[in-house]
């Protein structure tokens, strides 16, 4: 049984070690070659092909670029016609061998490889490659949908998506907007078509609050969806920025610094709670400052306004009790 199992493993790996002779030859073929170099003598042909497959066993992790496809055909298909031909001259078989070893790989060195593929997603038709260990054309394993971006904008302003990537795509692909309102997502499902065309950015002027969401993008060409890019677009709205703004501002007032710095000096509480009337300025100075606007003068204001308000107040309301109290 243990010797049926190594068997069996040998045979596959001895498959995959050959498997670029395998690929774009066939067992006819070979049969042939060692046809011409040992006749009918059919005990010879039993160490022919061995021979052929050890040779050439160091071609199979070959990778090359997908189109260069018909090329490597085109190598392995003169590389048995030139052993025909050593057969016809008398070469010694192993020599042959030897030489058309040399030959494939001189040849298969001038093959262009496959470009990287470039994460992290999309498909990539320009990094497909054709893999002698396989017999078989593979493409980058990357995921169609890109990870979601956030995008953080405030209400008013100007938003620009692009939806380029950083590999080649078909000259006449077309782009796809959609949109989901308020969520983050990539479900696909979730999206309505906003436009279709061949523009690769979805411009935004001005931003609203309506904008909040997901906003998808799909590229699609002849061979189908080639990759979807997803940008979460987080808008804050203008009375939230104001509501911070003030609540900023009462933090300030209420929290005044300890400390105030007058000509190069620092003053404190003491100090200035012994300032006259005399050295106080008067309110058409403070207009006529350059920071006449500054928080805690709009707040005296504020307070003398007010004071100035109920006073008036209380005065109107003396004088017409004043007046209804007359008798005529």
């Amino acid at each position: 049984m243990l010797t049926i199992h190594f068997l069996l493993l040998w045979l596959a790996f001895s498959a995959q070690a050959t498997a670029c002779l395998l690929c774009f030859t066939t067992q006819r073929k070979r049969a042939r070659v060692c046809q011409h170099f040992f006749g009918h003598r059919v005990s010879q042909h039993g160490n022919c092909q061995p021979i052929m497959e050890r040779a050439f066993a160091r071609f199979a992790k070959t990778q090359v670029d997908a189109s260069e496809i018909e090329k490597l055909k085109d190598i392995f298909g003169r590389m048995i016609f030139s052993l025909e031909e050593k057969s016809m001259a008398k070469v010694p078989y192993p020599l042959a061998v030897k030489e058309a070893e040399k030959q494939v790989e001189k040849e298969m060195a001038q093959l262009k490889a496959a470009p990287a593929c470039i994460p992290p997603c999309g498909f990539q038709k320009e990094a497909r490659q054709y893999r002698c260990s396989s017999c078989t054309m593979v493409d980058c394993s990357l995921p169609i949908d890109c990870p979601i971006q956030d995008v953080h904008k405030s209400e008013g302003d100007v938003t620009l998506l692009s939806c380029g990537v950083k590999f080649e795509i078909p000259e006449d692909a077309t782009f796809r907007w959609k949109f989901v309102k308020e969520i983050r997502t990539n479900k696909v499902f979730l999206f309505q078509d906003l436009n279709f065309g061949f523009n690769p950015s979805l411009l935004i002027r001005p931003t609203l609050g309506s904008h909040h969401g997901t906003f998808a993008c799909q590229i699609a060409g002849e061979d189908g969806v080639l990759v979807r890019k997803f940008f979460y677009l987080n808008v804050t709205e203008k009375r939230l920025h104001l509501e911070k703004e003030l609540q900023e501002m009462f933090k300030a007032i209420l929290n005044p610094p300890p400390m105030v710095e007058v000509a190069g000096e620092t003053w404190g509480e003491e100090v200035q709670t012994n300032l006259t009337e005399s050295e106080m300025p008067s309110l058409e100075e403070i207009l006529s400052g350059p920071d006449f606007l500054h928080k805690k003068v709009v707040v005296f204001l504020i307070v003398g306004i007010a004071m100035l308000s109920t006073l008036a107040t209380m005065i109107a309301m003396t004088i017409y009790r004043w007046a209804t109290d007359i008798k005529l």
